[in-house]
């Protein structure tokens, strides 16, 4: 794939998941009658901008890392009085707090779309069979042997190599990970795995040679799977989703608790590597990647923290309960400081892409 196809490939995955997302707060604001001020896709400099019809700027800016809606608001700007009934912060609280949900509800739509679209139209999937095992090793000390085929681990039925890493990163730190597999012989069997002090380490390896599994890639282990009918489509990616969603929350209970290391996280331009990988594998993986991360965006915009949807959120209960909003200086205060946090966190997430 060459650098124009490829940054095509980068513009078209964060529009989908990033644009969807400051959509759904535009499409809310609007609803309520909330002046749209600029939608951009990334921060910092306009690279790209022009103005619709209403008057709304649409930008697409340097670090298209994130994005904004900026609205009317008199705590920002000064604003006539007539037009304060079309201000954000003029809204109900209640208003307000539907508004900054919609940006991550939008993103889990998303998710759930385009995983019916591929279950509907059908795909290939690698069956989870282990070409070899490293020794020594976790999966060797366990008894996995070439040829076996993981069906479950920790009783979650799992059928994509995805899911196997995502299943063993969920189970890290326990010491009896139960997982069924089946040997050539076509017969199940348990097998223990002691995860307690199994450590994540850096990107350098893949996940699933850390634990000593060496994937079989063998075509004889490519499954047509067929399209399903529409409810059936909906229901299985409803049930995608929830366990997508689970598997981010425990990722960052692990980034908290020190189970995984931060150096393992991808920053921005291991994020454009994976839009442009998945994308090279088909429309299925690109598909799974997609909903992927519109999840993450969705979980990670809805924490509580300035910056974030779930920060503003929060202010808005605040005054709620308080009847009197916070003031504008500890507020801007309180922003400039965890904008100085956001920009560390991207140096070192970019630090973590450079040395891998």
């Amino acid at each position: 794939m060459n650098i124009t196809m490829s940054l095509l490939v980068v513009v078209l995955g964060l529009f989908l998941v990033i644009g969807v997302h400051e959509a759904g707060h535009a499409i809310a604001a609007s609803f309520f009658k909330v002046n749209i001020k600029t939608i951009s896709i990334g921060f910092g400099k306009a690279l790209i901008k022009w103005k619709g019809k209403s008057g709304c700027q649409w930008q697409w800016a340097l670090w298209p890392l994130g994005g904004y809606v900026k609205l009317l608001n008199t705590r920002i700007e000064p604003v006539s009085s007539d037009l304060h009934k079309f201000a954000f912060d003029k809204k109900p609280v209640w208003v307000r707090c539907i508004i900054l949900l919609s940006g991550a509800l939008a993103n889990i739509l998303l998710a759930w779309l385009v995983l019916i679209f591929m279950h509907m139209v059908g795909h290939q999937r690698l069956t989870p069979v282990i070409g070899s095992v490293k020794a020594p090793s976790i999966a060797y000390s366990a008894g996995l042997i070439k040829g076996d085929q993981i069906i479950s681990i920790e009783g979650v039925k799992v059928e994509l190599w995805r899911e196997v890493g995502m299943q063993f990163i969920m189970a890290v730190g326990k010491d009896n990970v139960i997982v069924v597999v089946r040997n050539g012989l076509n017969k199940p069997h348990n097998v223990s795995l002691d995860l307690k002090n199994f450590h994540l380490g850096n990107r350098k390896e893949s996940l699933l040679l850390k634990f000593g599994i060496n994937p079989d890639l063998n075509k004889k282990n490519k499954v047509k799977v067929l399209g399903q009918p529409l409810a059936d489509a909906a229901k299985q990616a409803f049930l995608q989703i929830l366990s997508l969603g689970t598997f981010f929350l425990v990722i960052i209970k692990n980034l908290v608790t020190g189970v995984i290391p931060f150096s393992l996280l991808l920053g921005p331009l291991g994020i454009f590597n994976e839009i442009i990988a998945s994308f090279k594998q088909g429309l299925a993986v690109f598909l799974y990647f997609i909903a992927n991360f519109s999840i993450s965006v969705a979980l990670i915009n809805l924490f509580p923290i300035p910056v974030l949807d779930g920060g503003s959120i929060v202010f808005a209960l605040i005054e709620k309960i308080r009847r009197r909003p916070v003031s504008i200086a500890m507020e801007v205060l309180i922003h400039q400081l965890m904008f100085i946090v956001f920009c560390l966190v991207l140096v070192q997430l970019l630090l973590n892409d450079l040395h891998h």
